[in-house]
Protein backbone atom coordinates (compact mmCIF):
# COMPACT_ATOMS: atom_id res chain seq x y z
CA UNK A 1 0.00 0.00 0.00
CA UNK A 2 1.16 3.39 -0.73
CA UNK A 3 0.77 4.73 2.36
CA UNK A 4 2.31 2.28 4.12
CA UNK A 5 5.38 2.95 1.64
CA UNK A 6 5.41 6.92 2.32
CA UNK A 7 5.46 6.48 5.90
CA UNK A 8 8.14 4.17 5.83
CA UNK A 9 10.35 6.64 3.29
CA UNK A 10 9.45 9.49 5.95
CA UNK A 11 10.53 7.50 8.64
CA UNK A 12 13.56 5.92 7.07
CA UNK A 13 14.89 9.76 5.17
CA UNK A 14 14.50 10.72 9.07
CA UNK A 15 16.92 7.61 10.42
CA UNK A 16 19.56 8.41 7.98
CA UNK A 17 19.42 12.21 8.43
CA UNK A 18 19.91 10.91 12.25
CA UNK A 19 22.52 9.05 11.68
CA UNK A 20 24.62 11.27 9.26
CA UNK A 21 24.18 14.00 12.28
CA UNK A 22 25.61 11.57 14.42
CA UNK A 23 28.26 10.77 12.25
CA UNK A 24 28.90 14.95 11.65
CA UNK A 25 27.88 13.99 7.70
CA UNK A 26 25.71 16.47 5.79
CA UNK A 27 23.35 14.85 3.09
CA UNK A 28 25.04 16.94 0.52
CA UNK A 29 28.45 15.73 1.84
CA UNK A 30 27.17 12.02 1.81
CA UNK A 31 25.75 12.11 -1.50
CA UNK A 32 28.90 13.37 -2.84
CA UNK A 33 31.16 10.82 -1.20
CA UNK A 34 28.91 8.16 -2.24
CA UNK A 35 28.69 9.78 -5.98
CA UNK A 36 24.94 9.64 -5.72
CA UNK A 37 22.87 12.83 -7.10
CA UNK A 38 19.42 13.31 -4.98
CA UNK A 39 17.28 11.37 -7.39
CA UNK A 40 19.61 8.71 -7.51
CA UNK A 41 19.61 8.46 -3.89
CA UNK A 42 15.65 8.47 -3.15
CA UNK A 43 14.94 6.27 -5.91
CA UNK A 44 17.08 3.49 -4.39
CA UNK A 45 15.93 4.38 -1.02
CA UNK A 46 12.16 3.90 -2.58
CA UNK A 47 13.11 0.44 -3.86
CA UNK A 48 14.70 -0.93 -1.12
CA UNK A 49 11.60 0.20 0.90
CA UNK A 50 9.35 -1.38 -1.18
CA UNK A 51 11.63 -4.43 -1.15
CA UNK A 52 11.47 -4.32 2.77
CA UNK A 53 7.63 -3.69 3.02
CA UNK A 54 6.90 -7.34 0.88
CA UNK A 55 9.71 -9.02 3.38
CA UNK A 56 8.25 -7.52 6.52
CA UNK A 57 4.44 -8.99 4.98
CA UNK A 58 5.91 -12.57 4.19
CA UNK A 59 7.91 -12.71 7.52
CA UNK A 60 4.30 -11.40 9.47
CA UNK A 61 2.21 -14.49 7.40
CA UNK A 62 4.71 -16.78 8.75
CA UNK A 63 4.50 -15.11 12.69
CA UNK A 64 0.72 -15.47 12.14
CA UNK A 65 1.06 -19.40 10.39
CA UNK A 66 3.38 -20.18 13.09
CA UNK A 67 2.20 -18.32 16.08
CA UNK A 68 5.69 -17.38 17.53
CA UNK A 69 5.27 -15.72 20.39
CA UNK A 70 7.92 -12.85 21.28
CA UNK A 71 9.29 -13.72 25.37
CA UNK A 72 10.56 -10.93 27.88
CA UNK A 73 14.07 -12.04 27.70
CA UNK A 74 13.92 -11.76 23.92
CA UNK A 75 12.63 -8.22 23.72
CA UNK A 76 14.76 -7.18 26.42
CA UNK A 77 17.97 -8.18 24.47
CA UNK A 78 16.51 -6.94 21.33
CA UNK A 79 16.16 -4.10 22.91
CA UNK A 80 19.81 -3.37 24.79
CA UNK A 81 21.37 -4.76 21.09
CA UNK A 82 19.71 -1.94 19.49
CA UNK A 83 20.97 0.39 21.71
CA UNK A 84 24.33 -0.75 21.77
CA UNK A 85 24.31 -0.41 17.17
CA UNK A 86 22.88 3.39 17.55
CA UNK A 87 25.84 4.24 20.22
CA UNK A 88 23.06 4.95 23.43
CA UNK A 89 22.65 3.93 26.69
CA UNK A 90 20.38 1.31 27.23
CA UNK A 91 18.51 2.81 29.93
CA UNK A 92 18.00 5.94 27.71
CA UNK A 93 17.33 4.10 24.83
CA UNK A 94 14.38 2.38 27.04
CA UNK A 95 13.09 5.67 28.15
CA UNK A 96 12.98 6.62 24.52
CA UNK A 97 10.99 3.53 23.27
CA UNK A 98 8.25 3.83 26.28
CA UNK A 99 7.92 7.34 25.73
CA UNK A 100 7.35 7.08 22.00
CA UNK A 101 5.48 4.21 21.86
CA UNK A 102 8.02 2.15 20.24
CA UNK A 103 7.46 -1.40 22.06
CA UNK A 104 5.06 -2.72 18.86
CA UNK A 105 7.87 -1.99 16.90
CA UNK A 106 10.78 -3.74 18.67
CA UNK A 107 7.81 -6.69 19.26
CA UNK A 108 7.57 -6.95 15.37
CA UNK A 109 11.10 -7.02 14.88
CA UNK A 110 11.80 -9.87 17.13
CA UNK A 111 9.17 -11.86 15.29
CA UNK A 112 10.55 -11.26 12.07
CA UNK A 113 14.01 -12.42 12.83
CA UNK A 114 12.26 -15.32 14.69
CA UNK A 115 10.05 -16.27 11.53
CA UNK A 116 13.12 -15.53 9.28
CA UNK A 117 15.09 -17.99 11.40
CA UNK A 118 12.20 -20.41 11.08
CA UNK A 119 12.48 -20.29 7.37
CA UNK A 120 16.20 -20.54 7.27
CA UNK A 121 16.02 -23.69 9.33
CA UNK A 122 13.64 -25.07 6.88
CA UNK A 123 14.99 -24.27 3.88
CA UNK A 124 16.59 -27.02 1.75
CA UNK A 125 20.30 -25.63 0.27
CA UNK A 126 22.43 -27.57 -2.20
CA UNK A 127 25.02 -26.57 -4.01
CA UNK A 128 26.35 -26.78 -7.49
CA UNK A 129 26.30 -30.24 -7.79
CA UNK A 130 22.70 -31.18 -5.85
CA UNK A 131 24.30 -31.80 -2.34
CA UNK A 132 22.54 -30.62 0.70
CA UNK A 133 24.13 -28.25 2.58
CA UNK A 134 23.62 -28.52 6.25
CA UNK A 135 22.66 -24.85 7.27
CA UNK A 136 23.79 -25.83 10.94
CA UNK A 137 26.85 -25.44 9.98
CA UNK A 138 26.72 -22.00 8.15
CA UNK A 139 29.16 -19.50 9.85
CA UNK A 140 28.23 -15.55 11.33
CA UNK A 141 30.74 -14.97 8.33
CA UNK A 142 28.23 -16.84 5.18
CA UNK A 143 31.03 -19.74 5.28
CA UNK A 144 30.25 -23.37 6.11
CA UNK A 145 32.45 -25.12 8.78
CA UNK A 146 31.43 -28.51 10.33
CA UNK A 147 28.34 -28.75 11.98
CA UNK A 148 30.26 -28.93 15.66
CA UNK A 149 31.49 -25.63 15.16
CA UNK A 150 27.78 -23.69 14.75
Amino acid sequence: PEAVVAEELTQRRQQITEQLTYAGLTFEGYLEEEGQTEDEFEAELERRVRDSIVAQFVLDQVVATEELQVEDAELSSHIIRRAQQSGQDPNSYIQHIMEHNHVPEMMSEVLRGKALASLVESAKVTDKSGNDIDLKSLQADGSLGTADEA
